[in-house]
């Protein structure tokens, strides 16, 4: 019998080495599977407190909303003005603590006259020009606007296809890639702004791409990063800070009513209601001959000059009496109170007239509740003139709300639309405006990734 191999091996030992290379395999093959399900695991973790922060956000945010819904709500004031308790009060709406996060209310508007940046409150919509009821001359006397802009957005919400003279219809939007028709109706939003000729990004949005009204390192560097700047140490904020497409007043006095139509009003409900409106005697008498000799006028202005210079307390109960349109909602006046200078001027007002409102307005002591005040610091004829197009109230509100969770750097941003000329207070629009980013670093010491 021959001697065995010093190196060959029994068969248990190759089955014990078998055994050795099936048992690493499946060490391999679990730890493997253990990995995939941790990381999976973490996963799951990480999306499952997304979910959560994202809710406690949103809880955030909504009790910002109500916030500032209950504000609006609470306002029982005539006149709305520079103000009012649901404007700029950083007491109320600058970083509220609440359960587990912070809260603020940023107003980011034009100058309103007092030279303040930042404000926290909400803000009317009738401080904005409506674009579907501006002028061509109230367009462009907004800041950063031009003639192919005015006439581009005058052909676009036109019913014709009769093309003004640096406008376009559809003969030229078909000739785009991708074509697209005129609207040929109301602009319903101020993003469909970019479809018409002659406006761009930067005229719309202007440098203030975060919204936040503040001029930003990044909003003041020329080409040095985005968004496009002038780099000249001052915010061009664009279009979109004023204009609206959402203003509407109802047709109703101060006490709810329904104003009397002029060319319906009979000679004894004039009267009435003057009378009971606190305007005098002899003024009831002259709106009544008015009335007698010219039963039909088209605007309040052919009334106020029929019935001449006036008292205002006489002229604010005409205007809170008496409408010449039909139906129970005016669009699109101006809330002479708290829209900026551009839009006084695109009145038609001069430099110094507009002077003497804005100062006017800022006088805490003063009763702003009727259009009628403007009689007192505007010549009679300029004061017949805009009195069709301002009002002093406002019904719809726009809400920046942001909500910063306390335990770690997240946030969440939205601007709603609301409008009190319902009851309850109904919320028009809500969007998302993360995506800008995080309007207040300084609130958290650094600036957000």
């Amino acid at each position: 019998m021959s001697a065995r191999s010093p190196i060959a091996k029994r068969p248990e030992e190759r089955e014990r080495g078998v055994i050795l290379i099936l048992v690493l395999i499946l060490l391999v093959a679990v730890t493997a599977l253990a990995l995939t399900l941790a990381q999976e695991a973490r996963v799951e973790l990480a999306v499952a407190t997304q979910r959560v922060d994202a809710l406690r956000l949103r809880g955030l945010l909504d009790s910002g909303i109500e916030l500032a819904m209950a504000e609006v709500r609470a306002d029982e004031e005539d006149g709305d003005s520079l103000s009012a308790p649901w404007r700029d009060d950083p007491a109320k709406f600058q970083e509220l603590q609440l359960d587990g996060g912070r809260i603020w209310l940023l107003l980011s508007e034009p100058d309103p006259g007092d030279g303040r940046e930042v404000r926290y409150g909400v803000r009317d919509e009738s401080s904005k020009l409506d674009i579907n009821i501006a002028s061509a001359d109230q367009l462009l006397a907004l800041p950063g606007i031009t003639q192919e802009a005015v006439d581009g957005i005058v052909d676009w919400r036109d019913s014709d296809d009769e093309v003004s003279d640096q406008g376009a219809e559809a003969g030229y939007y078909s000739t785009l890639d991708p074509p697209y028709t005129a609207k040929n109706g109301p602009i319903e939003s101020l993003d469909e702004l970019l479809r018409i000729r002659g406006i761009d990004a930067y005229m719309l949005y202007g440098e203030d791409r975060n919204r936040n009204g503040v001029l930003d390192p990044g909003e003041d560097d020329g080409d040095g990063s985005f968004p496009p700047d002038d780099a000249d140490g001052y915010l061009d904020r664009g279009l979109i800070d004023y204009l609206t497409v959402f203003s509407r007043e109802l047709n109703r006095n101060k006490n709810s009513q329904a104003r009397l139509v002029w060319s319906q009003a009979q000679l004894g409900e004039i009267r009435d209601r003057l009378t009971a409106a606190g305007a005098s005697g002899p003024f009831v008498q002259r709106v009544q001959l008015v009335k007698a000799q010219a039963g039909q006028a088209s605007t309040l202005a052919e009334i106020v000059f029929r019935v001449g210079q006036s008292s205002r307390n006489d002229l604010a109960a005409l205007l809170d009496e008496i409408t010449v349109v039909e139906g129970d909602v005016i669009p699109g006046r101006i809330n002479v109170n708290t829209c900026p200078r551009q839009l006084l001027s695109g009145l038609g007002l001069e430099e110094g007239q507009i002077d003497a409102i804005l100062e006017r307005r800022l006088q805490p002591d003063q009763d702003l509740s009727s259009p009628a005040w403007l009689s007192e610091v505007l010549e009679f004829a300029a004061f017949a003139q805009i009195v069709d197009q301002v009002t002093t109230r406002s019904d719809q509100f726009t809400i920046q709300v942001v909500a910063l969770l306390d335990d770690r750097p997240r946030f969440m941003r939205a601007e709603v639309l609301i409008d009190r000329s319902f009851v309850p207070v109904r919320i028009l629009l809500r969007r998302d405006l993360t995506a800008l980013g995080f309007p207040i670093p300084e609130a958290r010491g650094e600036e957000l990734p």
